[in-house]
């Protein structure tokens, strides 16, 4: 029996709270997550075809000692390069028409599990590295509580109605989500003749909108994330580059770029053609999981005068790292746009806001980089005062964004991608974006 220098006490395990996730040592990347229905182990690793968390063994039918020890093994066929994920999916392709039949199950908790486990068996969310745990954390946070331990063909949409009441005025997003994964349960049991309801409970169209109806007016209304100004961006470059930070050039080159957060702090050097002047965003890097979109952004003379000035971390191939050479987090850069606000509200009282946007409180909601990058770039280019509604191509404006092209057929007959006005369009936004800087010195 292998030992290990690094052990975590079952008793971690057992008063670990519902719903979290450690790591527990011994082997890279074995961790634990405990949960109301069934904790499991599993080991999460990387390989050429992405991230992948797999499924050890259930907690407590498998001992800590035994999960270090498949963990290991595991560990050693991927060192020597075993397709060990690909193999278990064809053994367990090969053992599922032997296996006696199993009873059918009924309760939604059951039917709602075998649904997740048949979309992770095919894949569903291979472009999602964390789409299966949301999930089904928010099945077990805030359904299953309420239905899953009911048979599947006793709930109705009072029972629904019920357990989304409880949050669809203070966590929409999560009401909606949750009502979303119910009706694709209940459509999935219909389909494998697991219900013999003729109307899924979750349907708006039915029993469920009619109840709702009085919440829908106090739902949360859907705001936009608060953007700077356009008038103000050369304004905003001559306050960050009074900065030294990682995060300062990283904010500075979303804007340049006008792409998403995530996106930028993941990039990479490998993904810049200095030759070019081109950035390509890999899939696994972009929202938008679709194979052989364009992810092509065209780099004006200013980001690639940011990307030079920047220094190369040492052993570290991500162009925004932090003090350990790994990516930069969200909170990085939201922290960095805070103090800007922080220090600029010192002086003049405002501080950098969207003067159309409203917090919580009612007050001007201080900036966001998407919104910033984003939607700043996009008013700008459709500004009918500077003529840039006239100036600029529009369509290759949403491609700049990368958008996919506005047609009924999703540019499937117009393959153009406008590359030189796109080129033309970022040259003219960089220049844009640092006027402020030309304009003090």
């Amino acid at each position: 029996m292998a030992r290990y220098a690094k052990v975590v006490p079952v008793s971690v395990l057992k008063n670990l709270p519902e719903g979290k996730t450690i790591a527990i040592g011994g082997v890279t990347g074995l961790y634990f997550r405990k949960a109301k229905y069934q904790s499991m182990f599993f080991l999460r690793y990387t390989d050429q075809t992405g991230r992948h968390d797999l499924s050890i063994g259930s907690y407590p039918k498998m001992s800590l000692a035994e999960a270090r020890d498949r963990a290991a093994l595991v560990r050693a066929q991927l060192a020597q390069g075993e397709n060990v994920l690909g193999k278990r999916r064809e053994a367990q392709a090969e053992e599922k028409p032997k296996a006696p039949p199993k009873p059918k199950k009924l309760t939604f908790a059951e039917i709602a599990t075998d649904w997740v486990n048949e979309r992770a068996r095919l894949n569903y969310w291979t472009y999602d590295a964390s789409g299966e745990l949301r999930t089904t954390r928010i099945l077990e946070l805030h359904v299953y509580p309420y239905i899953g331990s009911k048979n599947i063909n006793d709930i109705t949409a009072e029972d629904v109605f019920d357990l989304l009441s409880k949050i669809w005025t203070t966590k929409f997003s999560t009401a909606s989500k949750a009502k979303t994964y119910i009706f694709k349960v209940f459509q999935w049991a219909m389909a494998k003749k697991l219900c013999q309801s003729r109307e899924n409970p979750a349907d708006s169209r039915y029993s469920l909108g009619v109840l709702m109806e009085p919440l829908q007016r106090h739902a949360q209304k859907r705001t936009h994330f608060a953007a700077c100004s356009f008038e103000e961006i050369p304004q905003f470059f001559v306050q960050s580059a009074r900065y030294d930070s990682i995060s300062a050039r990283a904010c500075e080159f979303a804007i340049l770029t006008s792409a998403r957060s995530q996106a930028v702090r993941m990039a990479c050097w490998d993904e810049i053609d200095f030759e070019k002047r081109i950035w390509t965003i890999p899939l696994s890097h972009d929202k938008i999981k679709l194979e052989g979109r364009d992810r092509r952004i065209f780099l004006s003379d200013q980001a690639i005068e940011l990307l030079r000035s920047l220094p190369r971390f040492p052993g570290s191939n991500v162009i925004f790292p932090n003090q350990r050479g790994h990516a930069l987090s969200d909170a990085a850069l939201t922290m960095f746009l805070r103090g800007m606000h922080e220090a600029r509200f010192a002086r003049d009282g405002r501080g950098w806001v969207d003067p159309h946007e409203k917090n919580s409180k009612g007050e001007p909601a201080v900036i966001t980089l998407h919104g910033t990058a984003r939607a700043t770039f996009r008013t700008w280019a459709k500004d009918d005062v500077s003529g840039n509604n006239r100036r600029f191509d529009q369509e290759a404006v949403e491609l700049c964004l990368l958008h996919a092209k506005n047609d009924m057929y999703r540019g499937a007959y117009d393959r153009s991608q406008l590359d030189k006005e796109r080129r033309l369009i970022m040259a003219a936004w960089g220049k844009f974006c640092v006027s402020g800087r030309a304009s003090k010195g």
